[in-house]
């Protein structure tokens, strides 16, 4: 069994697969596996991922939550990591994550977004987002961000996984079923 379960769900990421699994090689942390839970691409995302991917999963879905539980279901991990598929890890994030996750009462994490592009108004957005979603966590309404959160594997059985139904901040609902079962700490 591997420690980390990375689930990347997919729908016509071709621009951006490649850089987000190229990430993952690099984490200095390596007991992981990558699966991709592909919706449908019609253009090259399930030919990119097949040469950095664990595993493909390619079926049908009705939403983000939807497609992360069908990724989820073929995970080998004690803890999984949800990211989106233009999302890039630093390559000590999974160490990171690892160290948090030694402590038995953390069911899960999130951290900060950073944006991609240096410009002044985006930073200002992300930032923002990054601290309302600090605030949300510390007086119990969710706190994380679905691009990069992770939770343990038997938690998210035991709640029965994301809300397919809910479309936005999914894992908001998801984070505050989880808290039930110890601590979520969200990262800035």
């Amino acid at each position: 069994m591997v420690k980390f379960s990375v689930v990347v769900p997919t729908y016509n990421e071709e621009k951006y697969i490649r850089k987000t699994l190229q990430a993952l090689k690099k984490q200095t942390f390596t007991d992981f596996e990558v699966i991709v839970k592909d919706g449908g691409s019609k253009d090259q995302t399930v030919k990119i991922a097949k040469r950095f991917a664990h595993k493909i999963v390619s079926l049908p879905d009705t939403s983000a939550a939807d497609a992360r539980n069908q990724g989820a279901r073929y995970a080998e991990g004690e803890i999984l990591v949800f990211m989106d598929a233009d999302t890039f890890l630093l390559p000590q994030t999974l160490k990171r994550f690892n160290r948090l996750m030694e402590n038995k009462r953390v069911v899960g994490v999130s951290c900060r977004k950073i944006p991609q592009s240096g410009n002044l108004i985006d930073r200002f957005l992300y930032e923002f987002v990054n601290a309302s979603t600090f605030v949300s966590s510390k007086i119990g309404l969710g706190g994380a961000h679905g691009n990069c959160m992770l939770i343990r594997k038997r938690v998210f059985e035991q709640i029965g996984g994301f809300n397919p139904n809910i479309i936005v901040a999914e894992e908001q609902e998801l984070v505050r079923r989880a808290s039930k079962f110890g601590r979520y700490i969200f990262l800035l």
